[in-house]
């Protein structure tokens, strides 16, 4: 008899994937920095997190994905809250600066009509109108948020002004961050996880990102796509001698130890 169809091999499996999701929900600077602030926070987003892998995992149980949504709809309220709203259309005096700057580099344009020359203001459609600088702001706050640099490496090398940047996730985990949209993409019509990437994208667009939390309400999301690569990769190394696995399980762990200890490290200077 094959050992994988045993019930007690199914069990193990299943234990062995929730220790993976839990380890990734505390064994990241950014979840720690949030308890630092509030605890209250700290625990809501571990519990928005861990429905959401439950949700995502048993997508025929209504009770798990009905909590997830309540507890997710709470972060987004305490990362509205918490986040200071930036102006979409407001420029301070080096903004402002710069769009002359800009409206200086477009090129005079007119056409002859009827024996007069009509100006057309090409430059103050694209760089003066308040409608296109929200735009911009928009797509600008967008981009941001869905940069991986934001949470793997500290957003070098495009840290922002007046805005402490950590590596939220250590970088070791980013390989499996993209392991983990692989194994995604097939849920990718899952409600929940759409609820769970759009919501705080559209909000964090609109209102940006200067949080002393950061863009936290993306915590579920994050985590549980770097918990199903991870689970995608130990399914991948299990099937190995069990000494070689717990050779490579060993030296992962101390690998991980010891980056985390540089991420602490680097996050206090």
């Amino acid at each position: 008899m094959n050992n994988k169809n045993l019930p007690g091999a199914k069990i193990l499996s299943m234990s062995a994937n929730f220790l993976i999701a839990i380890f990734v929900l505390l064994a990241n600077l950014w979840i720690w920095k949030i308890f630092s602030l509030s605890l209250i926070l700290g625990l809501l987003t571990l519990l928005s997190a861990g429905l959401l892998y439950m949700a995502v995992n048993n997508r025929s149980n209504r009770k798990i994905a009905t909590r997830f949504i309540i507890t997710f709809v709470l972060l987004i309220f305490f990362q509205w809250r918490t986040t200071q709203p930036a102006s979409l259309t407001l420029l301070d005096n080096d903004q402002q600066r710069i769009q002359q700057m800009r409206l200086n580099e477009y090129p005079p344009i007119s056409i002859d009509l009827s024996g007069k020359k009509i100006w057309i203001p090409i430059a103050h459609w694209f760089e003066g109108r308040k409608e296109t600088i929200a735009i911009f702001r928009i797509q600008k706050n967008f981009s941001e948020a869905v940069d991986p640099m934001l949470y793997f490496s500290a957003n070098h090398p495009r840290e922002r002004v007046g805005i402490t940047e950590f590596e939220k996730f250590p970088y070791i985990l980013f390989p499996f961050f993209v392991i983990g949209l692989y194994t995604l993409s097939k849920k990718m019509n899952d409600k929940n996880l759409l609820l769970s990437i759009f919501t705080p994208l559209v909000l964090i667009a609109i209102m940006g990102s200067k949080n002393p939390f950061g863009p936290f309400a993306l915590f579920p999301f994050l985590s549980v796509v770097i918990s199903s690569g991870l689970i995608f990769a130990y399914q991948k190394i299990k099937s190995f001698k069990k000494e070689k696995v717990v050779r490579i399980l060993i030296t992962a762990s101390l690998i991980y130890i010891l980056i985390f200890l540089q991420v602490i490290s680097y996050a206090r200077y």
